[in-house]
């Protein structure tokens, strides 16, 4: 296989003739162990999905990213949700369709903080949580959305957030078509509904998830791809919904400080990452 993209969790093959094996021309993603994070103050890394340098590895990572990401995308696909995944490969790697992303070169060249714009990522919310309730403090924390919020951001520089950026922005710069940002839109509405479901038959709340989209390369189909492993996810225990959605508990869950000029926002019942792949059966066994 040539390699395509040598990412910091993933790697991206295509697929060729003399692999011998079927899909040539698809592509090959490939799960690996190390984990983005930061150096906490004791020196240590502090595995965080949130942040942009790899810090270390964690033993069989791969192998449940590829589980949820290979559980998530076959049941969007039953769902009829457009999305690039053809097949799993083994217990590392799957085959995906090639897309187009949506992107932009980078057209200031030797100008210092210059980048390209990789692709987007599109946010669902369900509830008034983390950069949304900092923005927005005035709303009660935790509080439930009728239908599901969709944001469409870009990747931020290596370290730093993701931007959010604005439906005529993305217009005006090229990125996408007024079309195209109604259709990803609905097509991320439809994801949430349908993982938020999956959650509540386990006893969760997802509270938001970010996905990424592109066209199929064969004829231009808005679909998902990337990956849809659980540290996309935020979720909790212990949600306990009014007739409107809004959970009775928070005031006992949520807490929200300032530090300096920045708002912090914490529900205690939050799962990590590792917490929602147990509960869902994802798992790594090093004696296979």
């Amino acid at each position: 296989m040539e390699l395509l993209y040598e990412g910091k969790t993933k790697d991206v093959f295509v697929i060729e003739e003399k692999d011998g094996i079927e899909n040539v021309g698809k592509f090959a993603m490939a799960f690996k162990d190390s984990a983005t994070g930061y150096i906490g103050p004791d020196g240590e890394p502090v595995f965080d999905s949130g942040y942009d340098t790899v810090v270390g590895e964690i033993p069989g990572k791969g192998v449940v990213d590829r589980q949820a990401t290979s559980y998530f995308f076959s049941l969007l696909e039953k769902e009829g949700i457009p999305n690039h995944f053809i097949k799993d490969l083994d217990e590392r790697r799957i085959v995906v369709e090639p897309a187009i992303l949506f992107s932009l070169e980078n057209e200031s060249k030797g100008f210092e903080g210059s980048a390209r714009l990789n692709n987007l990522e599109v946010v669902f919310r369900n509830n008034y949580y983390g950069s949304l309730w900092r923005r927005h403090p005035h709303k009660k924390p935790g509080s439930a959305f009728t239908e599901p919020l969709v944001e469409i951001y870009s990747k931020g520089l290596p370290n730093e957030p993701d931007i959010l950026m604005r439906d005529d922005t993305l217009v005006a710069l090229g990125v996408m078509k007024p079309e195209e940002i109604q259709e990803v839109k609905t097509i991320t509405k439809r994801v949430s509904d349908i993982l938020a479901e999956e959650f509540t038959k386990r006893n969760l709340n997802l509270l938001d998830g970010k996905i990424e989209v592109g066209k199929r390369k064969s004829d231009e189909e808005i679909m998902v791809i990337d990956e849809i492993s659980t540290s996309v996810f935020r979720a909790c225990r212990g949600f306990s919904p009014d007739d409107q959605g809004n959970c009775t508990i928070y005031k006992d869950c949520i807490e929200t400080a300032r530090k300096g000029d920045r708002l912090t926002i914490l529900a205690n019942n939050l799962l990590t990452a590792d917490q929602i792949a147990e509960v869902f059966g994802f798992r790594y066994d090093p004696k296979r």
